[in-house]
């Protein structure tokens, strides 16, 4: 244990002296200008917003942004596709939006990889002037991955090499009931095809829990004060989900509880922001392995690549990170979490317990709306480390 945490604590220092200047001594100088700055960066920025004022049309209330995606992960490697982004805003007197400033969204995208990843997504996220918020995500993916033994405490350097196809349609259908009250319906419902392509893991499972459909139903319960969705710099974030999977829509019987806070806290003239999550979920019944709680990925556990790496019926993870501006579209955040899988809520809770520190470093996209860019990198205290390159916040 000693050792891990010496090993930990030693990448941590490196992550931290390559980012904290840039954070806090680069944040404290908010005059920064085209003054100060050498003629060929300028010549490089005034490229760069070019190049974001080709990609983007604006007619009316609405704003189609062709948004070119360039990622990476361990899991999938080098991503590269295409997502038009259409925003349309509210008018001034209409609505729960206008108060919000929040757009109604529709990003359809294509992706694809260089481990041979593809993917077909239609997410829409729509405000309407009689105060009903829907959500929905199509999607359609096919992926090379791994799969690990469930549970915390298992062997990790045994697993399976796998491949996955899946469709899922899942989303909310929320009415407002206040300022910042929401209530409704949430649904989940999904294909998956899990083939095994060397390893035994997958043997213990029944044909149908590798190859099978599942279909729930809920309700949802939101509050949501956040003064923007894609990089709030103050207000709250709560949502408690219920959902049931029936046989009657699927090949299973289960159920899933989760709940979701947040709280964004600004200050500085919102240059800086210090972020906080808290997250838990439990399932219960006969649940497939890819609908149990994890940990790992880019928005969950930032130190851990592989979400099928650590998962169980019941999660819990905290994380808070530090989020400046540094100049023109640049940001920096550090971040830093703590969480766990677990069979049960009891002593299991506090058994090898994960830790995670990482900075990270944002390039915004859409000025208006703060949709960034982003590049993080993870360590945690059981030699896990990831580096992302994905678009939007973890949280």
């Amino acid at each position: 244990m000693f050792k891990q945490s010496r090993g930990f604590f030693t990448r941590l220092c490196l992550v931290g002296i390559l980012f904290i200047n840039v954070l806090f001594v680069k944040g404290q100088n908010d005059s920064i200008n085209s003054d100060n700055v050498p003629g060929v960066l300028q010549k490089m920025v005034g490229l760069a917003d070019w190049g974001v004022d080709l990609l983007t049309f604006e007619k009316g209330n609405c704003t189609l942004f062709i948004m070119p995606l360039v990622g990476y992960e361990e899991r999938t490697q080098l991503e590269y596709g295409v997502m038009p982004v259409l925003q349309i805003y509210s008018k001034a007197n209409s609505s729960l939006n206008s108060e919000f400033k929040r757009p109604s969204s529709i990003a359809p995208s294509i992706l694809f990889s260089t481990t041979g990843m593809y993917e077909f997504d239609l997410s829409s996220n729509i405000y309407i002037k009689d105060k009903w918020n829907i959500k929905g995500k199509w999607l359609y993916q096919w992926m090379p991955d791994k799969f690990y033994q469930i549970g915390n405490l298992t062997d990790k350097n045994n697993y399976s090499d796998i491949e996955v196809s899946k469709f899922e349609f899942i989303g909310q259908i929320l009415k407002n009931i206040g300022t910042k009250w929401f209530v409704g319906v949430s649904y989940d419902f999904a294909n998956y095809e899990v083939d095994q392509v060397s390893g035994s893991l997958l043997d213990a499972f029944s044909p149908k829990k590798v190859k099978g459909n599942i279909g729930g139903l809920g309700t949802s319960i939101v509050y949501d004060s956040r003064d923007n969705v894609s990089y709030p710099r103050g207000g709250s974030y709560a949502e408690v989900q219920n959902l049931h999977y029936l046989n009657d829509l699927g090949d299973f019987s289960f159920g899933k509880m989760s709940f979701d806070f947040r709280k964004f806290c600004g200050f500085q003239n919102s240059k800086r922001i210090l972020a906080l999550q808290l997250k838990m979920q439990h399932t219960w019944g006969d649940v497939p392995f890819y609908r149990l709680s994890f940990l790992g990925g880019k928005r969950l556990f930032r130190g851990v690549s592989q979400p099928y790496k650590y998962m169980d019926k019941s999660s819990i993870y905290m994380q808070v990170a530090y989020r400046s501006h540094i100049w023109w579209r640049l940001g920096g955040e550090l971040f830093s979490g703590v969480g766990n899988v677990f069979s049960q809520w009891n002593d299991d809770v506090f058994k090898k317990v994960h830790g995670l520190l990482g900075a990270g470093l944002r390039v915004k996209v859409l000025e208006n709306d703060g949709l960034n860019l982003r590049f993080d990198y993870g360590v945690s205290n059981y030699g896990n480390s990831a580096f992302y390159f994905t678009l939007g916040e973890a949280f």
